[in-house]
């Protein structure tokens, strides 16, 4: 069953501000991912191998941004109860699944920010033509350790990005009318 949108009042949905950030930030880590995945798999001599670490790292630090901009209003917000239709479980998974989103939102630029300040030979982190500081100094294990952290996360968070994605679509599709959350973001 489908929902109709017109059932929806903008009371039932997030702020506006709230949906331009999650889908902003949506299509900006599934870019960071992707783009990580093909520079990984580069041979280091591959002519724009290199050329494509500054902006991974500029949006990357774009993330870290947004997702603060985005804690703050999401805490100043009042947003939509869940559906009453959704059984414990569905709801005690979306908060887990929230949660996870949200850590992982942070974690993954995080270690990549890390990762490329204690590399020694970093000269600062790329931001739009820009240097930002290193935050940790330069250490080899650090930063050897930081980059098996930020080659990892992203397929937790993926994965993470996949059940959501799903949840959303079984809610829209498969359940109740009632049980739609997908138009809360839309």
């Amino acid at each position: 069953m489908t929902t109709q949108a017109s059932e929806y009042s903008e009371t039932d949905k997030y702020p506006v501000s709230i949906r331009i950030l999650h889908w902003a930030m949506a299509l900006t880590i599934l870019g960071l991912i992707a783009s990580g995945y093909y520079m990984a798999d580069l041979p280091d001599d591959a002519p724009n191998k290199y050329d494509l670490y500054p902006l991974h790292k500029s949006f990357g630090v774009t993330v870290i941004l947004l997702f603060f901009v985005r804690l703050v209003i999401r805490l100043k917000s009042s947003i939509p109860d869940l559906p009453k239709e959704l059984a414990a479980w569905e709801v005690k998974a979306s908060h887990a699944a929230h949660l996870a989103l949200y850590v992982l939102m942070l974690a993954v630029p995080v270690s990549g920010y890390i990762m490329s300040g204690s590399y020694e030979f970093s000269s600062g982190i790329d931001f739009f033509g820009a240097k930002l500081p290193n935050i940790v100094p330069k250490d080899k294990e650090l930063s050897g350790l930081f980059h098996t952290i930020h080659s990892y996360l992203p397929y937790l968070l993926l994965g993470i990005v996949v059940v959501h994605i799903a949840g959303a679509l079984k809610h829209r599709y498969l359940d109740d009318e009632g049980s739609d959350v997908l138009n809360r973001m839309l």
